[in-house]
């Protein structure tokens, strides 16, 4: 119909004005109806839109527009709880050495293409059809933080943190499994909080079904932290080459993996994301390097995990 404004322009439009005052504020985001729309309906809680929103403005490609556009909404370290768009672009253009004008034009770009991921649902966090089965287990990983410790260049134990967001009514586990050849022995799972644990051991690894306290409603998020480890850490091979990660059937916005090395650290370690099996761990080369500085930990960061592919952190000893 002639003069009937598009989705695309309204979506626009509720992108601009949250870029405005306060940022990306819950209370701002009341009135973002074309953005609710977009990130699964008015109906589901703000906090599953903006998890959404911010899943869809890391998948952007270009890095620039990227970053600029977060610190805009106070979603950028340096630019959170400052109170107008023009001191969060005065402090994120102190840290780049950018004009308040070149950032605008960065954000707008930003918020153009923006726009057109949300359209298309093109992003780990992107709400699924309504005629489409649920796949994945129904959730939306909102971050995993796991802490791994080596002990003598064998893997003895880490703990794993998830914040997750359900999809679905009457959520009442999360599936993990774990295996054999990926920590060289059997495991053993020990709930921390937030789930108590049914584990199944088959050939080549364990079934894990981390139960909730009670089950989740659509749009529920939960925390639940749980510890893998192995006792007997020197029945195993010391392997010239390891890794720490994980593969991500269940779509997840953030993982972060740290690694402590008890008794000596890697000469050689790299970050590796969104590998299949048989490509895991890369090497140095397809890789990113990374290094230690003054401590025997390595942290990485991820984001826009999905497909069932790998990413984590390798090295090799020799």
């Amino acid at each position: 119909m002639p003069g009937q404004r598009s989705k695309k322009y309204d979506l626009i439009l509720d992108l601009v004005y949250l870029r405005k005052g306060q940022g990306l504020t819950t209370d701002r985001m009341f009135v973002a109806s074309t953005l609710q729309e977009v990130c699964g309906g008015g109906e589901q809680p703000l906090e599953m839109t903006r998890a959404r929103l911010v899943s869809a403005i890391q998948s952007l490609p270009e890095a620039h527009g990227r970053e600029a556009l977060l610190a805009a909404y106070g979603l950028h370290p340096g630019t959170k709880d400052l109170p107008t768009l023009a001191d969060r672009r005065r402090a994120y253009g102190e840290h780049v050495n950018r004009k308040a004008d070149t950032l605008a034009e960065r954000e707008n770009a930003a918020i153009r293409e923006l726009a057109l991921t949300l359209l298309t649902s093109y992003y780990a966090g992107a709400p699924l059809p309504a005629q489409l089965p649920i796949p994945h287990g129904g959730y939306l990983i909102e971050y995993l933080n796991v802490s791994t410790v080596y002990l003598q260049r064998r893997f003895s134990e880490h703990q794993q943190e998830r914040r997750i967001i359900s999809l679905v009514d009457g959520a009442e586990c999360f599936r993990y499994h774990s295996s054999d050849t990926d920590s060289s022995g059997r495991t053993r799972v020990i709930p921390v909080e937030g789930c108590t644990i049914e584990t199944e051991y088959v050939p080549g690894g364990s079934l894990h079904r981390l139960i909730f306290p009670e089950p989740l409603r659509r749009g529920d998020p939960h925390e639940f932290t749980f510890i893998e480890k192995l006792d007997d850490v020197e029945s195993q091979l010391i392997p010239e080459e390891d890794f720490a990660g994980q593969s991500f059937e269940t779509p997840a916005l953030v993982y972060r993996q740290e690694s402590t090395f008890l008794g000596g650290r890697p000469p050689i370690i790299w970050a590796y994301h969104m590998l299949s099996r048989v490509e895991r761990p890369g090497t140095p080369e397809n890789g990113e390097l990374l290094e230690f500085g003054n401590s025997n930990t390595i942290r990485m960061e991820f984001h826009q995990l999905h497909g069932g592919f790998f990413s984590g952190i390798a090295w090799r000893w020799d």
